[in-house]
């Protein structure tokens, strides 16, 4: 997969998000889709920027989630 952050990948990742239902680090949605870490932060910003997603702290380790209603 090229280093682009495409409109299908970041709805795959935000499906990866719904499937597994929990918090997670840029490293599990890397490992979990068999992307590069690099390009994992780069979909997970622009989600986290675009509102799809949010980042939020826990014992004091960042993590990604979808955002609570």
């Amino acid at each position: 997969m090229s280093g682009e952050v495409t409109d299908e990948l970041k709805d795959q990742v935000f499906e990866f998000f719904e499937k597994k239902g929990k918090m997670m680090t840029h490293r599990d949605v890397a490992k979990g889709l068999g992307i590069e870490q690099s390009l994992a932060k780069k979909a997970l910003r622009e989600l986290v920027n675009a509102g799809t997603l949010e980042f939020t702290s826990f014992g004091g380790a960042t993590f990604i989630k979808i955002p609570d209603d």
